[in-house]
């Protein structure tokens, strides 16, 4: 777990709002759980399909997306463009267990702000998803 914590009276009080687009189920159960315990980040939103994604970030505007590159019904790369449609400010994080150079430029071309490899060093991947939210870490 990561030990960031939050000043109640700084500007970064609010929650990070987190949507997770991920096909595995027990992935997203088990990423849920870890970010249970951080108290500056709130999952939004849990869905198995790019389509279901692009869907709850029309509704509900979370500050981060984390999608993993390949989802059953559409790649996360057009589902990542997509989303960046409806809010640019959104930030898109990308999953993927490829760690070649050709996925992670592809990822950033189509807008991410970041691209990770599954299995996660838990640290930082929040690290990440905070500074895709505009916060220091």
């Amino acid at each position: 777990m990561s030990a960031f914590s939050v000043d109640p009276n700084s500007p970064f009080s609010s929650r990070i709002r987190l949507l997770i687009a991920e096909d595995s189920q027990g992935t997203r159960h088990n990423l849920i759980n870890l970010l249970a315990f951080e108290k500056d980040i709130e999952v939004v939103g849990s869905v198995g399909r790019a389509t279901q994604a692009i869907e709850l970030a029309r509704q509900l505007y979370p500050d981060v997306v984390l999608m993993d590159i390949n989802l059953p019904d559409k790649d996360g790369l057009s589902a990542t463009t997509q989303i960046l449609d409806i809010s640019p400010i959104i930030s898109v994080v990308i999953m993927s267990v490829q760690d070649e150079e050709s996925y992670k430029r592809r990822a950033l071309q189509a807008g991410a702000f970041a691209f990770v490899v599954k299995p996660f060093d838990v640290d930082n991947l929040f690290r990440t998803i905070r500074r895709a939210a505009g916060r220091s870490v």
